[in-house]
């Protein structure tokens, strides 16, 4: 792949009034329509997926269709989520803010969720896209919000999960009998779920009807249980598991004990290998359903995931929520990010290593969808990626990561990262614990404190960042006074 703009080390070779100042306008992003409108958008989420389990990043991982995309496209390098965590993940991806704009801080539980109706009153995605002449569709796990059986406003299609006759569990399942909502009906399927999720996107494409269209199709693969996937698939991988993830690694932070499976490590990355697996067979449908209909020169493909995962990794299985206190690991927040397009929107075979965030994606699909407008009173950080996608070389982007969740924030420059946890008390100070990203440990444990002069840029920087974006009655730092989202909330134990 050819290097796309290549930033300068960050952090410690930039200078402090270079972070705290709001992102850079960027004249370039322009988006000039051909007369044919504007293109076809098809956005594929995976959950729970590390950026450590495609094929690009290990030559064990099988997945030639995700690889394809990435060779004649847009790979991201540094892409991260919001928030480790799929609600508050997905909420800020359909919102383009942070959790402590939009209130969710953590998964919705369908039965203990202190509200609903967590995004009213917030601008949608589905409902930006709509309102630029769209037919739009979602197609598998929804989870902004609770009552996933109901359509969201903005939204043409609609198949995501009924909770209402099966445990929470049920849309997990890889194979087997899963109970839907399609339009706000009840639908039962039996069979592989990706499989069916991938048809019914066709089923989308198919129908007759002059606007572009925008399918979100997200599969609930990887995530647990690690179980049910194509025998097929998972023997592939057991001769491999110990190989990409070693057992009995450690971290400082104690395992939560969080829901999973009761199985050997062997199994467990086998299956969740899998999944990935399986899903990058479902791309390469839909890439030739598109092709085969003339349609793949005329959309815009985007594939990433809602957080990563540890699969073993630190001796943890989950994401943010395996550890007591929640981690915000590098495993937890990295994500794939990949993008595929017209040659007017994406020049293809670049590899770019600006800090990236899933935030970005509401800004950039806005401005492709011809909807510039929307962002007028858009008040979320993310920035379009029009120009890095046309291969644009750009001597600042953005100098630092950020992520949260609940009480917990981070920022890092690429080399060191703060971790800060607010307490109840207002009046207490906060928990800081610092890591050095190059180091043969990695995040395992923290390290001491780098210079103050760096520990002032970080500290600076994590205070201004989240002074410009958060309101009060949303702020992680008063997590404690929200309402629950679920049992199982880290601050609540």
């Amino acid at each position: 792949m050819n290097s796309g703009s290549v930033i300068p080390l960050h952090g410690w070779a930039v200078a402090l009034w270079l972070i705290v100042l709001p992102p850079v306008a960027l004249a370039a992003d322009v988006l000039e329509t051909p007369a044919a409108g504007p293109p076809n958008i098809l956005f594929v989420m995976t959950d729970d997926q590390g950026r450590w389990s495609l094929g690009d990043y290990s030559e064990h991982v099988a997945t030639p269709n995700i690889s394809h995309l990435a060779r004649q496209g847009v790979r991201f390098d540094q892409a991260v989520t919001p928030a480790p965590v799929c609600s508050a993940a997905r909420a800020s991806l359909y919102t383009g803010r942070i959790p402590s704009q939009h209130g969710v801080h953590d998964f919705l539980s369908e039965e203990d969720s202190g509200q609903d109706g967590w995004l009213a009153g917030e601008r949608l995605l589905s409902e930006v896209l709509s309102d630029a002449g769209y037919r739009v569709g979602l197609f598998g796990k929804w989870h902004a919000d609770t009552q996933g059986w109901r359509p969201v406003r903005g939204f043409d299609r609609w198949l995501s999960y009924d909770e209402r006759d099966a445990p929470w569990i049920n849309q997990y399942l890889h194979s087997g009998t899963v109970h839907f909502s399609r339009d706000g009906a009840a639908l039962r399927h039996t069979g592989v779920q990706a499989r069916f999720i991938s048809e019914e996107t066709v089923r989308f494409i198919d129908e007759p009807d002059s606007r572009p269209f925008a399918a979100f199709v997200n599969f609930v693969e990887p995530h647990f249980p690690f179980s049910g996937l194509p025998e097929r698939l998972v023997s592939r991988y057991r001769p491999l598991a110990d190989q990409l993830v070693a057992a009995g690694d450690f971290s400082s932070l104690p395992a939560a004990g969080a829901a999973t499976d009761d199985l050997p490590h062997r199994e467990k990355v086998a299956q969740y290998l899998a999944a990935v697996t399986l899903v990058d067979e479902q791309v390469g449908r839909l890439l030739d359903a598109l092709q085969g209909r003339e349609l793949l020169d005329e959309t815009l493909i985007v594939f990433t995931s809602d957080h990563g995962h540890q699969t073993g990794q630190y001796g943890l299985y989950g994401k943010a929520n395996a550890t007591v206190p929640q981690n915000l690991y590098d495993d937890s927040l990295r994500v794939p990010l990949i993008v595929h397009g017209p040659g007017h929107l994406v020049k293809p075979g670049q590899l770019r290593n600006e800090f990236v965030s899933l935030l970005d994606l509401f800004p950039t699909l806005a401005r492709v969808a011809g909807a510039a407008g929307d962002l007028d009173d858009y008040d979320g950080p993310g920035q379009s990626l029009l120009p890095l996608l046309r291969g644009e070389r750009l001597t600042r982007f953005r100098d630092l990561q950020y992520a949260e969740l609940g009480n917990a924030r981070t920022v890092h420059n690429g080399r060191w990262k703060l971790v800060r946890y607010y307490h109840r008390d207002p009046a207490a100070a906060p928990s800081d614990y610092w890591f050095d990203l190059v180091h043969p440990l990695g995040e395992r444990r923290p390290v001491p404190a780098p210079s103050a002069a760096q520990q002032e840029q970080l500290d600076t920087a994590l205070e201004a960042y989240f002074s410009q974006y958060e309101q009060a009655e949303h702020s992680g730092r008063s997590i404690w006074d929200q309402p629950r989202h679920n049992a199982m909330e880290p601050w609540r134990h």
